[in-house]
């Protein structure tokens, strides 16, 4: 008896987790690309946040995945902490939605769903369709898995043993809090827990208050998912988790609080929710629909009493997690699409865009190094993050830079401007494989330290040396470029003959120290394609250079 129980709890719940994870992915295939752009796009205001942040998070069906999108957006510094606070607040609000969808009763329709899903997902070739297979076979394995705990847990109602156990939390509901935060981080999904809750209160396990009780645990256990997603994060990213925790554990603690404010010798909050549910949810009547709405009531109550709050919550998290945050100016600062039409002004603003664009792979270049040589994992992961921070830049301007061009060349233009604006095209095309070249140069730093690979101290100074020529040689494209300055831009071509040679020099030096094992095959590998990224940096940095001397437009 005992096993058939634990087979069934643990069966069931089994059925749940998987259900539900397939569902999930199988609505964010379908949405995914629409709601990062709607996350990355609609979030100006708090409450703007705290609308996208519900929606997304309804439409995926976890506010898991919501949050950890929300961290990478966070991370690459696609958004900021005021924005995130807002999406934070309405994915606990989403993520009611799947209490009320199982509040419907709806477990006979469990395996037709699991069998047309099925159908769809293996047999129908065409994506859109094999997707909503996918969906519908999760939400019938979602609701399978329910039925299968909702038979097992019937029983014990009339168990001696487990009618103690839940006497004991409904006489100390911050025991009910602890044990759903605990069942959450274990299971790192607060809809699975809230079902579970459900299942539970439907056959008469626990009443009305313990199972609210366990819910505001639940909500304080999701939590983990973001704390887990930040670790390793920047700054941004570790005050957003933080953001989703407090907002959840202080909603969680004013409410328990709340639990002793009694009308009746029930619950305030608890009453209110009761009047708007069908039947006595104090009597066990649609319980299961009272503890969904108690849910949903909660998070919305919580995020009204927060959305002022917002300043505050940020400077709560600023200062629970000190150091300074580097801000990197994502977006386009010097395009307006509207001067297209006056063609001479348009190129000027291009050229400043592409000047900063420049600026900013220069940077990711000489930081690239830099990580060559750090000498603990702290220091050689902020150089990673800020590199990171701008390759999403400098990939943006590109698409951005060259989508302003091409509009220029629709527009009426003389041949000289189309000259200019065919040249500019490919000048960013250079300016990006520097910036692609820097993340090159990372992913050599992640084999040598995987490897625990050691460069001799002649291999670090050779790797200096022809960083430094290289460097030189991009600074002098780029004030060739922002100052039509033609000695610059020639300078730079020569500097191209000095990489060449010393790269070459280089090479013949390593194998010389190879014949006489003074180093190890392996870091020499590593060596070899640091030298040959850096010559390439060299080559476009040459291209530059050249472009600009064919332009033949210096003041």
């Amino acid at each position: 008896m005992t096993d058939n129980i634990f087979f069934g709890i643990f069966g069931g719940l089994g059925l749940f987790l998987f259900g539900m994870r397939i569902m999930s992915e199988g609505l964010q295939k379908v949405a995914c690309k629409s709601m990062r752009r709607i996350l990355e796009m609609l979030t100006k205001t708090t409450i703007a946040g705290v609308a996208v942040g519900a929606g997304v998070t309804a439409i995926i069906q976890s506010s898991s995945a919501t949050t950890v999108m929300l961290i990478g957006f966070v991370q690459a510094g696609l958004m900021t902490l005021k924005q995130a606070i807002g999406v934070v607040y309405g994915a606990n609000i989403g993520t009611t939605i799947t209490a009320q969808l199982i509040a419907f009763k709806i477990h006979k329709y469990a395996l037709p769903a699991i069998g047309l899903g099925v159908l769809l997902n293996f047999f129908v070739p065409r994506k859109n369709l094999k997707y909503f297979g996918q969906i519908l076979l999760g939400f019938g394995l979602l609701f399978f898995g329910l039925q299968v705990m909702t038979d097992v847990f019937a029983p014990m109602k009339t168990n001696p043993q487990f009618q103690q156990l839940f006497v004991t939390f409904s006489h100390n509901p911050l025991l009910a809090v602890l044990t759903g935060a605990l069942l959450t981080m274990v299971v790192q999904s607060s809809s699975v827990t809230v079902a579970v809750t459900m299942t539970l209160a439907g056959v008469g396990l626990l009443d009305f208050v313990t199972a609210f009780a366990v819910v505001l645990g639940d909500n304080i256990g999701t939590t983990i998912t973001a704390q887990l997603a930040a670790i390793g994060g920047n700054i941004t990213a570790k005050r957003t988790a933080w953001v989703h925790t407090l907002f959840n554990l202080f909603g969680a603690g004013y409410m328990l609080l709340l639990l002793n404010i009694k009308i009746g010798g029930e619950p305030i909050f608890l009453h209110l929710v009761n009047l708007v549910t069908p039947g006595n949810a104090f009597a066990g009547e649609n319980i299961e629909r009272a503890v969904a709405n108690s849910h949903s009531i909660f998070n919305i109550l919580n995020c009204i009493i927060f959305i002022p709050l917002a300043g505050v919550m940020a400077f709560v998290v600023t200062k629970l997690i000190k150091g300074e945050v580097e801000v990197i100016e994502h977006g386009v600062k010097h395009l307006n699409e509207k001067m297209v039409v006056a063609p001479e002004i348009a190129i000027g603003q291009a050229k400043k865009e592409i000047v900063r664009m420049a600026n900013y792979a220069q940077q990711q270049l000489a930081l690239s190094i830099e990580a060559v040589f750090a000498t603990n994992n702290r220091l050689r992961d902020k150089l990673f993050e800020k590199v990171k921070h701008r390759e999403e830049t400098v990939n943006l301007l590109e698409r951005e830079i060259a989508s302003f061009l091409i509009k220029i060349d629709q527009e009426s233009i003389t041949e000289e401007q189309s000259r200019i604006t065919a040249a500019y095209l490919h000048l960013i095309h250079d300016i990006e494989r520097i910036g692609d070249i820097s993340e090159n140069i990372l992913d050599l730093v992640e084999l040598k330290e995987e490897e625990n690979i050691k460069f001799s101290e002649i291999a670090n100074v050779e790797i200096r040396q022809l960083d430094k020529y290289v460097e030189e040689a991009v600074c002098l494209t780029i004030t060739a470029f922002d100052k039509w300055d033609k000695i610059a831009a020639q300078n730079a071509l020569e500097i191209e003959g000095k990489i060449d040679a010393t790269e070459q020099a280089y090479r013949d030096n390593h194998i010389s120290r190879q014949g006489t094992n003074q180093c190890d095959p392996k870091s020499g590998i590593v060596f070899l394609d640091i030298l040959s990224n850096l010559e390439r940096a060299g080559d476009h940095a040459n291209n530059i250079a050249k472009k600009i001397l064919e332009l033949n437009s210096f003041s």
